[in-house]
C-alpha cells in the first residue's frame, strides 16, 4: 500500500509541474524538471562507474554488496520486473 501511495504522490507532483506549462511559471518548471532529471542521471552514472571500477565484470560473477543491491533494485524498478 505504501508503494502505491508514494507512486501516486510522485505522479501527481509530476502532473502539477507539467500543468504549470500553462502559467507564467512554465520556464521555471521546465528548468526544475530538467535539473532533477540530470541530477538523477549523474547520480546513477556515478554509482555505475564506481561499481564497475571497483570490481570488473570478469573478476566477479555476482556481487552482493550494497551498491550492487541498490543498482539491482533500480534496474528492476525501471524495467518493471
Amino acid at each position: 500500500m505504501r508503494k502505491k501511495v508514494i507512486a501516486w504522490s510522485v505522479f501527481l507532483a509530476c502532473v502539477l509541474f507539467l500543468s504549470l506549462a500553462a502559467t507564467p511559471y512554465s520556464r521555471t518548471a521546465d528548468e526544475l524538471l530538467i535539473t532533477i532529471r540530470l541530477t538523477l542521471v549523474i547520480v546513477i552514472s556515478v554509482l555505475v562507474v564506481r561499481e564497475r571500477w571497483k570490481r570488473p565484470r570478469e573478476s566477479r560473477p555476482d556481487s552482493t554488496d550494497a551498491d550492487s543491491a541498490f543498482l539491482r533494485r533500480v534496474r528492476t524498478w525501471y524495467h518493471g520486473e
